[in-house]
């Protein structure tokens, strides 16, 4: 009987043990979702070594930010990409990407990753996922995900922001 209840008691910590880390990364249900359009303004380029695509050039944007599609403006996107994996052969570049939102009440920043061919711009359709990092003001404690999805118009994002934090 003692031999069984050690049993059972070490199954039972064993799967908090387990299953813990899992069940603090999945997204909390008292998450807020919202949805921003995000209008292209300012893009430059800047190649920081041998002419064309290679490791280390940036793009650099402006974005004016609205609750609504061609709506007011309520913030500003601040964003700069690099190129990390350059790959000639496989026709891709792998670019690091950090964002920054600034809204009434705070700031949100977000990291990520994207893949698109050699030199390009995203396209129309374009989708990418980013982390939300953390923020000021009311916004200090943030952490989520922003979805982005580039417009039939080829200048405008949608922007849906799911914050778990």
């Amino acid at each position: 009987m003692l031999k069984t209840a050690v049993r059972v008691c070490l199954a039972v910590a064993a799967s908090v043990i387990l299953l813990a880390p899992a069940a603090s990364a999945a997204p909390s249900s008292g998450g807020t979702t919202f949805v921003l359009y995000i209008e292209n303004r300012g893009i430059a380029r800047i190649d920081n070594n041998a002419q064309g695509p290679d490791n280390g050039d940036l793009v650099h944007r402006e974005l004016a930010i609205s609750r609504t599609l061609k709506g007011p403006v309520i913030g500003v996107t601040y964003s700069q990409s690099e190129i990390i994996a350059y790959n000639p052969e496989s026709k891709i570049d792998v670019r690091a990407v950090d964002i920054e939102d600034s809204l009434p009440g705070g700031w949100i920043f977000y990291r990520g990753v994207t893949q698109l061919p050699i030199g390009t711009l995203p396209q129309p359709g374009w989708t990418s996922t980013y982390a939300v990092i953390g923020g000021t003001g009311k916004f200090a404690d943030a952490r989520g995900v922003k979805r982005l999805t580039l417009l039939a118009d080829g200048i405008t994002f949608k922007a849906v922001i799911t914050l778990v934090k």
